[in-house]
């Protein structure tokens, strides 16, 4: 009896065999491991299809839809507007000429053609204006565009060059207050080409230099723009002469930050 009781009574001893109690959460079997991983697996698998889908969608848009989709979202968030603006590439003159030729085609074909051509009528204009007005405002809003910093003038001039051969371009109409788009626009061009010039000559007070041959082109350009025109550029002309033309010897005195660079009084 005593023996029953000695042994009810003795402590239980250590066994360092058996496992100890845990203290925190079971830890997750090999199998729930798995599973998890094949969780995480399937959702990247399912991110990655996602986005070849979205990919393979807008790989068939044209140039209209995507613009139109990219508005879209940004209109719904704000916020994408500055960063679609960081990574977006710079246009360059060549893809936005390409631009204004896509632009200027639309026009001739919204022009309701007879066996003598497209008309110059009212018809014909209320047809267009639509067509007409997206080529002229587009045209004006790249010219702001690559003659704002960070460009420089020689990209200046040659988009000026460009812009102005699409604005002689424009249809002439029987009515003329028709024409004002095309009056606008000259007048318009020739206030971006006074400013190109400004900058140039601005640039060449901080130590910029111009290649006579360069200059003589600018001055081509303008000249031949100038006569196509009737006139419409002889402000810019003047501005030329005054500004640039000394470069090449259109304008006898030296402006007088050049005389100072050469250490030689200004010559009037």
């Amino acid at each position: 009896m005593s023996e029953s009781i000695a042994t009810l009574k003795r402590k239980p001893s250590l066994d360092h065999d058996s496992p100890m109690p845990s203290s925190g959460p079971p830890s997750p079997s090999a199998d729930d491991q798995g599973e998890a991983k094949v969780k995480r697996v399937r959702t990247t698998a399912e991110h990655v299809s996602k986005s070849k889908t979205v990919n393979k969608l807008i790989a068939t848009l044209n140039v209209s839809q995507l613009v139109n989709l990219i508005s879209t979202l940004v209109e719904s968030h704000p916020s994408l507007a500055e960063e679609i603006g960081n990574i977006v590439p710079r246009p360059t003159v060549l893809s936005v000429e390409a631009l204004l030729s896509s632009l200027e085609t639309k026009l001739q074909n919204a022009f309701p053609y007879t066996k003598w051509g497209p008309g110059r009528d009212d018809y014909s204009f209320n047809r267009v204006k639509p067509a007409l007005d997206e080529l002229v405002e587009t045209l004006v809003d790249y010219t702001n565009h690559f003659t704002s910093p960070p460009e420089f003038p020689a990209t200046s001039f040659a988009f000026l060059h460009i812009a102005t051969e699409f604005g002689h371009r424009l249809p002439v109409w029987d009515n003329a207050a028709h024409n004002e788009h095309k009056t606008d626009l000259y007048r318009t061009l020739a206030e971006y080409w006074i400013k190109a010039i400004q900058d140039a000559s601005s640039k060449l007070e901080d130590g910029k230099i111009y290649g006579q041959k360069t200059v003589q082109e600018w001055a081509e350009h303008l000249e031949h723009h100038n006569i196509k025109s009737q006139g419409r550029f002889t402000s810019a002309i003047e501005e030329f002469k005054s500004k640039l033309g000394w470069i090449i010897g259109i304008q006898p005195s030296y402006p007088n930050y050049i005389n100072s660079a050469a250490g030689s009084p200004a010559t009037n």
